[in-house]
């Protein structure tokens, strides 16, 4: 099963949107604030005379994966290109994280479903509480890619498609 607690990596995304070749945890997760939602995409209607639905489309909605970060790291926060070191302190610079990020969340069971989401784009919001300490809220909004299709391999069957929001895959190990 996939519930309970998950490690969720990232990296910049590759050429022709390509999964990242290497990623970063996040780190510490609070609990129970991992979850990928969705919302249902806008819905077009030609309507006629007398309120008659005569054609309909329904456009992709969004789909989004948001975590929150316990106590984050100077070097999660170098990795997502906010800010730097400088004088021994992190100086933010922003909180927007430009480009591109592929996504991964991995389940602690082994046998579990997770994802891998080659196109994302991140947004970070800091916050602190008395009883929470530090944390760090980071949203990513999945993207459908646009990538050019992979030429096959010399004996193989078509080119493998990459136009996809994301990739399921089965855990092959438990997490320590």
């Amino acid at each position: 099963m996939a519930w309970s607690k998950c490690k969720v990596e990232f990296g910049p995304t590759g050429e022709n949107d390509a999964f990242a070749s290497s990623l970063t945890n996040v780190g510490t997760i609070k609990n129970q604030t991992t979850a990928l939602t969705a919302e249902d995409g806008d819905t077009l209607q030609a309507i006629a005379t007398g309120g008659e639905v005569v054609a309909e489309e329904v456009n992709e909605g969004t789909l989004q994966l948001e975590t929150t970060i316990i106590e984050p790291t100077n070097e999660l926060l170098t990795a997502l290109n906010i800010g730097k070191t400088a004088d021994g302190e992190f100086h933010v610079k922003t909180h927007v994280v430009a480009g591109d990020y592929s996504v991964k969340v991995t389940p602690k069971n082994a046998g579990a479903v997770g994802i891998k989401a080659p196109v994302s784009h991140i947004s970070v919001a800091p916050s602190f509480g008395e009883d929470t300490g530090n944390e760090l809220k980071l949203t990513f909004k999945i993207s459908k890619t646009t990538g050019v299709p992979e030429t096959p391999a010399e004996g193989n069957n078509p080119a493998v498609d990459n136009n996809y929001w994301y990739s399921r895959f089965t855990t092959t190990s438990a997490l320590s």
